[in-house]
């Protein structure tokens, strides 16, 4: 396996079918999942209490992390601007194609269970993997 960057819809799925689940974990145990400071943003978003927080918050840190800087920005501004030329723009998030282009930009997959990163990869040609074929979970 190879690192991937998960992004919060896989994280937040994996836990539907333990088959997904255990791959996940098997993944992340070996160290092939990183995460990036969008995705822990959103994650620790879903924190019921400080508890909580500060244990995901302590998980999350123990992953590779990939850097989302200025050239993230700007990479996910012009998929943005080519989704726009496409007539696609409002189907993607910004997080999304932030978390898209740190990935493309580390040079890593990314692992999703969240068409948006499907879109993107069709005018990016990045590396994307379902976690389960969309719609199952």
């Amino acid at each position: 396996m190879s690192l991937e960057l998960a992004d919060t819809s896989a994280w937040t799925n994996r836990g539907k079918d333990a088959s997904v689940f255990a791959d996940f974990d098997d993944r992340m145990f070996a160290g092939d999942i990183a995460t990036c400071s969008m995705v822990t943003v959103e994650l620790l978003w879903t924190a019921q209490n400080n508890t909580e927080f500060l244990e995901q918050r302590r998980e999350l840190g123990a992953l590779p992390q990939l850097a989302i800087t200025e050239r993230t920005w700007a990479r996910a501004i012009d998929v943005w601007e080519m989704l726009v030329a496409n007539g696609r723009h409002r189907q993607i998030t910004p997080p999304g194609l932030l978390i898209a282009a740190t990935a493309e930009l580390a040079g890593v997959g990314l692992c999703h269970y969240d068409r948006d990163f499907e879109t993107i990869a069709e005018v990016t040609g990045q590396p994307v993997r379902a976690i389960a074929p969309l719609g199952s979970l």
